[in-house]
């Protein structure tokens, strides 16, 4: 059986926001891990992320919510509408989330958490490790594609949803896909007073728009198309997609023709398909284990994937920590983490159909459904999420029991 120490040697394959705050919340436990990254170097690159309050709770044990709280922009509410301007529904984040758990949602750009997370650890990622294979997993062994291999004791495949690690704890695994794009994209502008600390989502037709400031000069933006995108097969008149997007959405309740109109053609666009990670049997294999998205890899639409992939670091942390073997740890981690994670990505899935359906008619019934529900039940909806947040009992908690 093997014993867990200050010596045990922690691996940690990916340095994207979850293998960072495992990282992170390995060395406030006084274990040491190392980060290897893929990319040749760290640059300020990708979109917005939305960090809902459980997110911050787990940022706050690891004493970095206010850094992230003041580098990004704290919402006080959100809103969803009709492409017409109506108000389906509004979030009172300030009097909801923030009166309740300190915290509300915090809209950052990705580049800027990750900075704020490398910056707070003792030792280096390093970087140009893109890992090939897994060789074996007790003990484990990686081989990356530069043909160097490590062996260390513990080995955590953050690696994303693409996971190459994914395939030596289950393999043939075939995501799941949504019949839409996704383009994202993050502009530079002014934006009305009335926006710049509010998240605003608009439900269309077969589209799925909107975004919150993540600066005072800054939005990030994302919009959803049908697949395959009408605005990269249409050809009439060589319009780029910038132009596109531009045009239709031109109609649409501000800040979104704003925002569009506001970056630079195609080169400012992040287009991607929409994938998710079905429910896998297991996290682990000997010592190596999945966190984040190479686990429970899901859509966006619940605005989830972050903070479900920085829930499983602290608690991964937290078990890797208390136990004196490995067993032990990593079958603990599962079992806390893996129902929460695996709910909430089939919760996200949901909506994604529903809130890309591509009837006239069914979407004008969604939206009408979506105005008659109370606001009492998207704030229980909200609440009953953070009071799960998977967070380990503190010392103090548990003297108290």
């Amino acid at each position: 059986m093997q014993h867990l120490g200050e010596t045990t040697e922690i691996a940690i394959i990916g340095g994207g926001i979850c293998g960072l705050t495992t990282a992170l919340a390995l060395e406030q436990r006084g274990l040491s891990p190392t980060v290897y990254e893929a990319a040749s170097e760290y640059r300020p690159v990708g979109a917005g992320i939305l960090l809902q309050t459980n997110a911050l709770l787990v940022f706050d044990r690891l004493g970095i919510a206010d850094q992230i709280q003041s580098t990004g922009v704290p919402l006080d509410n959100g809103r969803i509408l009709s492409t017409s301007g109506r108000t389906l529904q509004q979030f009172d984040l300030d009097g909801g989330e923030r009166a309740h758990f300190d915290y509300g949602y915090v809209a950052i750009h990705r580049g800027d958490l990750q900075r704020l997370l490398l910056d707070e650890l003792d030792s280096r990622a390093k970087t140009g490790k893109a890992c090939a294979e897994i060789e074996d997993t007790d003990p484990p062994t990686a081989r990356f594609e530069d043909g160097t291999r490590i062996h260390p004791d513990i080995l955590v495949g953050a690696d994303g949803i693409n996971s190459t690690v994914r395939d030596v704890i289950t393999p043939d695994i075939e995501l799941q896909t949504l019949d839409a794009t996704v383009y994202r994209a993050t502009a530079t502008c002014e934006l009305p007073e009335q926006h710049r600390t509010r998240g605003v989502e608009v439900w269309g037709k077969g589209t799925y728009t909107g975004g919150a400031p993540i600066d005072s000069d800054r939005f990030y933006w994302f919009a959803t198309a049908p697949s395959p995108s009408p605005f990269e097969t249409a050809t009439t008149g060589r319009q780029s997609i910038t132009e596109q997007l531009r045009e239709y959405y031109s109609s649409f309740p501000e800040p979104v023709p704003t925002v569009i109109n506001s970056f630079a053609p195609d080169e400012d666009l992040i287009t991607t398909g929409l994938m998710d990670v079905p429910p896998l049997d297991q996290w682990s294999r000997g010592s190596v284990v999945l966190a984040g998205d190479a686990a429970h890899g899901m859509l966006p639409f619940a605005g989830q994937g972050a903070a479900q992939a920085i829930e499983d670091a602290l608690a991964l942390a937290a078990a890797l920590s208390r136990y004196s073997d490995y067993t032990t740890a990593l079958e603990t981690y599962e079992r806390k983490r893996k129902h929460r994670a695996d709910r909430i990505r089939s919760e996200s899935h949901w909506l994604g159909k529903f809130a890309t359906i591509q009837s006239d008619l069914a979407c004008r019934a969604r939206n009408h459904a979506v105005d008659l529900l109370p606001d009492s039940i998207f704030r229980r909806f909200r609440h009953r999420r953070t009071t799960g947040t998977s967070l380990p009992v503190t010392k103090e908690e548990a003297a108290l029991r």
